[in-house]
């Protein structure tokens, strides 16, 4: 390999880790005052999964943030999201608006849920009704998202399912294991709020496995 090709992929790598470690920075800050405000007995009502649910929605509400910045302050927004530049910004601006406004109402789904009421959590602060009318809306939401497709190019929609495959296939890779472990009783609990807990956190999971095998992580 040469110098040149070297010295090229340098500052690239380094766009990225600064993406990256501004969207950790940003989201372990998030998370910690989130907790803070929900405080030890809400915490510890909640148990793990809930609070890893809710993790999860924090995830998607934060996407949708730095989205929304880079749609503001398309110049500095492509250095945050590690898009080619502020011209590339604009030009996506339909599709990305959609996508931050479906992450964004599917993060507010995931926190209520885990935030609301139910039999073995009293004290959840959020009625049931209001978090299933929040996830009716989100399904609604995600069929309807078919008529979107027109927004996207072939590559968009290719990628889309290579991300929904990859979700898929890490989904399976906990999921099934876990469910069996918890049928056969080896004290592996696996409740609802786990399940969806871990297809939430699947599809992001698989879209960033599909664009890093697409060498698109680093730009």
């Amino acid at each position: 390999m040469s110098h040149s090709t070297i010295d090229d992929r340098t500052p690239r790598w380094k766009k990225t880790a600064f993406s990256a470690l501004v969207g950790m920075a940003f989201g372990g800050g998030s998370f910690s005052l989130l907790m803070w405000l929900a405080g030890e007995g809400l915490l510890v009502a909640m148990q793990p999964s809930r609070v890893a649910l809710a993790g999860v929605g924090l995830v998607y509400l934060l996407a949708t943030v730095m989205i929304g910045f880079g749609l503001a302050v398309p110049r500095a927004g492509a250095r945050l999201l590690n898009v080619g530049d502020a011209e590339e910004m604009v030009d996506d601006r339909p599709k990305l608006l959609r996508s931050a406004l479906y992450m964004g109402w599917a993060g507010v789904t995931l926190m209520l849920v885990s935030l609301a009421r139910s039999p073995g959590f009293a004290a959840g602060p959020v009625a049931p009704a209001v978090a299933l009318a929040a996830l009716a809306v989100l399904l609604v939401v995600s069929l309807a998202s078919f008529r979107w497709l027109r927004v996207y190019d072939e590559f968009d929609r290719q990628l889309g399912l290579e991300g929904g495959s990859w979700a898929f296939l890490i989904a399976r890779a906990i999921l099934l294991p876990w469910g069996a472990l918890d049928a056969l009783g080896w004290n592996a609990s696996l409740s609802p709020i786990d399940v969806i807990a871990v297809l939430a956190a699947s599809l992001i999971g698989g879209s960033f496995v599909a664009v890093g095998k697409r060498g698109m992580m680093v730009r």
